[in-house]
């Protein structure tokens, strides 16, 4: 292994890729613990799986030089770019042009084998072939995620989009500094720093209120603390060398960075699922269904909804078959996709009637209808981003829909 600095700066850099796979780790739970997950969810949380693996062995491979490690470190990320286009597909919600998925295929390919047989990370002229296929992929997913076709994806979805991509866009450094590292330049690697900033984007990502402005202001605010920080420190301890402050102020940067992704999880958690919603529910307004639905507004995973009532159906025939297209208890939630899928069954009828509401649901830009009422018919369409938790949104629909329900029927009392 070409050394690019004294031990304690190697071991520093390690540190700062083990203390990583918290934040990973706690991203990949809100994901795992689903039993039933999205295109989106699955995508996500193969990527993130592939960035634990690598912040997980290339210490070991800094360390040592292990050449057992270092084909480990290079298996993961050649693996790498791959999972980052099918989790830039599934957001994006279309396919990749056939040149980008030729060019990720080949590359994933090629390079895992080079890195199984040893000899992307001890072959200089290979590891420059794959730090400009890695420099260049980016660029073209870069410029695929900012001149999409807005118009193909509702307004929450772009703003989940444009996150990514704004990520993508600030890691990117920070993911080279190790491969030109490897390359025997003299750098420090924080690359660590910018697989959590892709971390806390991801999550970020899920919450349909989140704005592109919230990624850039706390990415860049913990960049410069960071900063801040590693030279106060490097000048407390006397060594204000380039190399100090950039190691040191990745040590605050990942603990800053966990800090945030913790709290964010562990908010959403509270609000989604725990006393957060029991509580917005037992101070809601009672009186009217439509008041009632206000506490929607409250949680993290609804982006839009709307009440509609079977005067609102008229346009529709056979509104009335909608019931059975329900599941007969539960949450009597049925999503969009569902709903697709049904209208290519074999019953004409039946097929019908799930197109219809599945147009219902497009036209509103909605993802989600609720049972809440079968004569007369009354139904709740929610928009919840694909990039959610659908498991968790289902089970807070649920809780919503029988407070509801009760409150139509009251109605007629």
């Amino acid at each position: 292994m070409i050394s690019h600095g004294d031990n304690r700066g190697v071991l520093a850099e390690a540190l700062v890729s083990w203390a990583s796979l918290y934040g990973v780790a706690t991203a990949m739970r809100i994901y795992w613990k689903q039993t039933a997950r999205s295109r989106v969810e699955r995508c996500v949380l193969f990527l993130l799986g592939v960035l634990f693996g690598l912040l997980a062995v290339r210490g070991f491979f800094w360390l040592t030089g292990s050449k057992v490690f270092g084909a480990l470190t290079y298996f993961f990320a050649s693996v790498l770019p791959l999972a980052v286009v099918l989790y830039i597909e599934a957001l994006l919600r279309r396919h990749m042009p056939l040149l980008v998925k030729v060019l990720v295929l080949a590359g994933t390919v090629v390079f895992v084998v080079f890195a199984l047989s040893e000899r992307l990370h001890t072959d200089p002229f290979w590891l420059r072939v794959f730090s400009g296929y890695v420099l260049a992929l980016m660029v073209v997913l870069l410029a695929m995620l900012f001149l999409r076709d807005r118009s193909d994806l509702t307004e929450v979805e772009n703003r989940a989009a444009d996150a990514v991509g704004v990520a993508v866009a600030m890691i990117v450094p920070f993911v080279m500094t190790d491969l030109i590292t490897d390359l025997g330049l003299p750098m420090v690697r924080v690359g660590s720093v910018g697989i959590l900033m892709f971390a806390f984007a991801t999550v970020v990502a899920a919450e349909p209120r989140a704005t592109v402005g919230a990624v850039v202001n706390t990415h860049l605010r913990v960049i410069g603390l960071s900063i801040a920080l590693g030279a106060i420190e490097a000048w407390v301890i006397g060594d204000v060398r380039t190399a100090t402050v950039a190691r040191t102020g990745a040590f605050f940067a990942c603990f800053l960075l966990l800090t945030m992704i913790y709290l964010r999880v562990h908010t959403h958690r509270q609000l989604s699922r725990g006393p957060g919603l029991v509580r917005s529910i037992a101070t809601a307004d009672t009186r009217t269904t439509e008041g009632f639905l206000h506490v929607l507004e409250q949680l993290p995973i609804v982006a839009d909804y709307r009440l509609v009532r079977a005067a609102d159906l008229r346009g529709y025939d056979h509104n009335d078959a909608f019931v059975g297209l329900f599941p007969a208890d539960g949450a009597r939630v049925v999503t969009r996709r569902q709903l697709r899928r049904r209208s290519g069954a074999p019953q004409v009828e039946h097929s019908y009637v799930a197109d219809q509401l599945a147009d219902l649901l497009e036209r509103d830009q909605m993802t989600h209808a609720v049972l809440l009422r079968e004569r007369p018919l009354s139904l709740l369409l929610v928009h919840i981003p694909s990039a959610g938790l659908e498991q968790s949104a289902i089970a807070q629909l649920g809780l919503v829909r029988a407070v509801a329900a009760v409150i139509e029927r009251g109605h007629d009392a």
